[in-house]
């Protein structure tokens, strides 16, 4: 099959084959785009380069033998290094590596035997319950400084009063099934599959979202970013929009009695949330950190989801912000980036400068989060410039939720 790659679909391609080695399930084929192919000067490099692999996978398909045994990838060239001439290059991009064919057998899929195990199925079942049983601890430490909800529930053991946790509980789990039900409308639009997504607990806000794996390989690297954006990006737009409602809904209650009630510290753990507390609620903010408030129930629960969805989009190995890092940057600089973001991590663990960052990184060690995810089938072909503006800019907006408001504590 190797041999017929070689000398059935990339024999008379735009790829010229220079060099390949071959294992039982893999090959790599190594060679260079043709003249004939970039002379076109209305194409970018990226788009000859997509044209070239589209033609191979339709060489493939039609092949009578091999179409329903091999799948091929396109990638940069991992032992690559910059030469001292720069003159040679497949386009005029001469910084960066040429592409290469790898071929897999098309039995192989991105999944390791362990994760189908009894043990790892144990752990999942855990990591729910113990979802659930954070959430709704989250969701009555919200009333735990009410003084009704207090007295009835300490004083007088009356446990009628747990209802009221309620809203906050399934709002949070909301905002958690809303991420999910992103991931799988972009992922079905490109035809990925998804494994089941396993839900992480927050001692913090309830939950972190849920690990959700890649089953199949994505076809590019535009397809990996939409999968991977479209949970946190929509939970976070989501979140915000519940914190300014909240506000607002809390300025103009009548009355207070059945509204969860928090330390005034709460709106100034976050410099994104104390930001949009001045000015959609100044006087809150005037308040002394150890002040009780009382805010509506729909203000926690997007700060639940705000903290939720920003740390999943640290730009880190498998998290939503690793994956879109990489269909961003592509994986050499992807890589880079992970390193140093989990560098910091442990800074500010080791520092005890945010509560919500020393779990979040221990839970990103424990679950492998931190190493890096599968290849997608055309790795050579960047996004679109729009696709990078808009992870950016939610990587701020995750960093700045993460930040502490001035003259406030550290997030949680």
């Amino acid at each position: 099959h190797w041999k017929m790659i070689k000398s059935d679909i990339l024999a008379d391609s735009k790829f010229i084959c220079t060099s390949w080695d071959a294992t039982e399930v893999a090959a790599i084929y190594r060679g260079r785009i043709s003249t004939r192919a970039v002379s076109n000067g209305n194409e970018s490099d990226e788009d000859t380069v997509s044209a070239v692999f589209d033609d191979l996978l339709n060489r493939l398909q039609n092949h009578p033998e091999i179409s329903t045994k091999i799948q091929l990838f396109i990638v940069d060239d991992f032992e690559w290094r910059p030469p001292i001439d720069m003159g040679m290059s497949y386009g005029a991009r001469e910084d960066r590596p040429p592409p290469v064919i790898v071929a897999l057998a098309k039995e192989a899929v991105p999944e390791q035997e362990s994760e189908r195990s009894l043990t790892t199925k144990s752990l999942a079942v855990f990591s729910t319950l113990t979802t659930l049983f954070t959430t709704f601890a989250y969701a009555v430490s919200t009333f735990a400084l009410n003084p009704s909800f207090f007295n009835a529930i300490v004083k007088e053991n009356d446990t009628t009063s747990f209802p009221l946790c309620l809203p906050v509980f399934f709002g949070v789990l909301a905002i958690s099934a809303l991420h999910e039900v992103m991931h799988i409308v972009a992922a079905k639009k490109y035809g990925v599959k998804l494994g089941n997504p396993v839900p992480l607990p927050s001692l913090q806000v309830g939950s972190f979202g849920s690990i959700t794996p890649l089953r199949s390989f994505p076809s590019s690297r535009s397809a990996l970013f939409d999968i991977a954006i479209s949970g946190p990006g929509v939970a976070m737009l989501a979140s915000l929009a519940m914190i300014v409602l909240g506000l607002r809904l809390t300025m103009t209650a009548q009355s207070f009695t059945y509204f969860p009630v928090v330390p005034a510290a709460l709106m100034k753990s976050s410099f994104l949330i104390g930001s949009i507390a001045s000015i959609v609620f100044p006087k809150v903010m005037l308040a002394p950190l150890s002040q009780p408030i009382p805010i509506h129930g729909l203000f926690l629960v997007g700060l639940a989801g705000l903290f939720s969805s920003s740390v999943n989009l640290l730009p880190i190995g498998r998290l939503d912000g690793g994956r879109a890092s990489m269909a961003a940057y592509g994986r050499r600089s992807a890589s880079l980036i992970s390193l140093l973001s989990l560098l910091l991590l442990a800074f500010y663990s080791f520092n005890g400068v945010s509560g919500i960052i020393i779990f979040w990184g221990a839970l990103v060690v424990l679950t492998q989060q931190r190493l890096a995810d599968i290849p997608v089938r055309n790795e050579v072909t960047e996004i679109s410039g729009l696709r990078v503006a808009i992870y950016n800019t939610l990587l701020v907006l995750s960093l700045l939720t993460l930040a502490p408001f001035p003259g406030g504590v550290s997030s949680m």
